[in-house]
């Protein structure tokens, strides 16, 4: 799958398509679902991270509240921005004083909308993996034993499975594998699973040759191909649809593949890697995953621990993450440190990670607390409504600012406002009177 710039969350089916269509004839890339447990799901079939989320604040199974509590542990630098009628105004300042970036109330002008995600997108790094150099399970003595497994596994040519839970950290521990093995010099490709679809995947896997199927009018390397004299990391295996299964068994049993339309066979050259957040025993159990391809894939195997059986480490990993996003001076405080302790974390580092990224865009000052970590608890807290709304009117007009590398005119424009009325609302901020 392309990496997906916009997430539009929209029940209206007339509003959702049209909006679709609009920004894929921009050239933006979007996707659209229409209610909370449709997005929650994509975010965890397919990790997408889009720089923009556009969504309704009324949706068929949940509010908007509902929705940013079940979203917050997979949102990192997302701009979020909720739609809403006017009778919700309350409960979409409710959300912006909860860490959400802004609120459109319908009918929102169009145009401004695409001008205001254009300059979110524009304004998003580059996406990169770089090598991960350094073994992310030796930071503290809770994980040395993960850590060691990793460091003898890693310079062999093994087929191993990462298995733990969604955010363990199972992508990285490949990824220093890789880095450590004897196919470091080559490529690091990386499968997601998920995204295989059925009457695809022994294309995706293996490639064509021109004219091997209605639409092939180019030739194309496939997976194994690219991966040649690196490494082959499938994430999520147990997403695999009975036809991949087959198709990729049949490489790992002979080390050879066939792309479509070719009259002959060629020879693996890389290591196969992969991963599950899956319980593939049960899988097997129930007829979905094949036990043949498992014992195949699972050579070796290693157990990423979740990060609540891992608390010590939380310190730790939460100061060199917030280190990534501010390098000098930022710091977490007592209270925050605490709150990390408490909590279950559901989404493991991963959710780290997103939380720290997101608190140090929207904390004050430099020091994290609880509240720029755990932004979602706002909601269930008593406010005064004209307060909070001023609140959350200044954090959009400073975004909008930034966004717009402190044009006035533009900022102006991405808030729908004139810039008149943006200066005296910063006057307003700084507490000067007057017109």
């Amino acid at each position: 799958m392309n990496e997906i710039q916009v997430l539009l969350i929209e029940d209206d089916e007339l509003l959702g398509g049209a909006l679709l269509q609009r920004l894929r004839l921009e050239g933006i890339s979007a996707q659209w679902v229409q209610s909370c447990a449709q997005a929650v799901e994509l975010f965890r079939r397919t990790r997408v991270r889009p720089a923009f989320l556009l969504a309704d604040i009324r949706l068929p199974d949940g509010s908007g509240e509902d929705l940013y509590r079940r979203l917050i542990p997979h949102l990192a630098s997302t701009t979020v921005v909720f739609a809403t009628a006017y009778g919700e105004i309350a409960q979409a300042v409710r959300l912006v004083g909860a860490g959400a970036n802004d609120y459109l109330t319908k009918p929102y002008d169009t145009d401004a909308l695409v001008m205001r995600i254009r300059s979110v997108i524009a304004a998003q790094p580059a996406g990169h993996h770089d090598n991960v150099l350094d073994n992310p399970f030796a930071i503290h003595d809770e994980t040395l034993a993960v850590a060691q497994e990793l460091e003898r596994l890693a310079t062999s040519s093994l087929p191993v499975l990462f298995q733990g839970e969604t955010g363990t950290g199972k992508d990285r521990a490949a990824r220093y594998m890789h880095t450590r093995s004897p196919y470091s010099a080559g490529p690091f490709v990386v499968v997601n699973c998920a995204t295989l679809a059925t009457d695809l995947s022994e294309s995706l896997l293996f490639g064509h040759v021109k004219g091997a199927f209605s639409g092939a009018s180019a030739a194309r390397e496939g997976l194994f191909a690219q991966a040649g004299g690196g490494t082959l990391y499938l994430d999520e295996v147990a997403e695999l649809t009975p036809r991949a299964q087959a198709a990729l068994l049949g490489v790992l049993e002979n080390g050879e593949y066939r792309p479509l339309g070719d009259g002959g066979t060629r020879q693996t050259q890389c290591r196969i890697l992969s991963s599950t957040s899956s319980d593939l025993q049960a899988a097997m159990a129930q007829g979905t995953f094949r036990p043949d391809l498992y014992y195949r894939l699972s050579v070796a195997s290693i157990s990423t621990p979740p990060l609540r059986h891992r608390l010590g480490a939380l310190p730790d990993l939460a100061r060199g993450m917030l280190a990534q996003h501010i390098p000098a001076g930022a710091s977490l405080s007592s209270d925050a440190l605490q709150a990390m302790r408490d909590y279950a974390w559901p989404g493991n580092v991963r959710e780290l990670k997103n939380r720290i990224a997101r608190a140090a865009v929207m904390m004050d000052g430099t020091i994290v607390k609880s509240g720029d970590l755990f932004p979602e608890n706002r909601l269930t807290e008593p406010a005064d409504l004209a307060a909070t709304r001023f609140d959350a009117e200044q954090r959009a007009i400073q975004h909008a600012i930034a966004e717009s590398g402190g044009h006035m005119g533009q900022a102006a424009r991405l808030l729908g406002i004139s810039r008149t009325t943006l200066w005296k609302k910063l006057r307003a901020a700084r507490g000067e009177g007057g017109n």
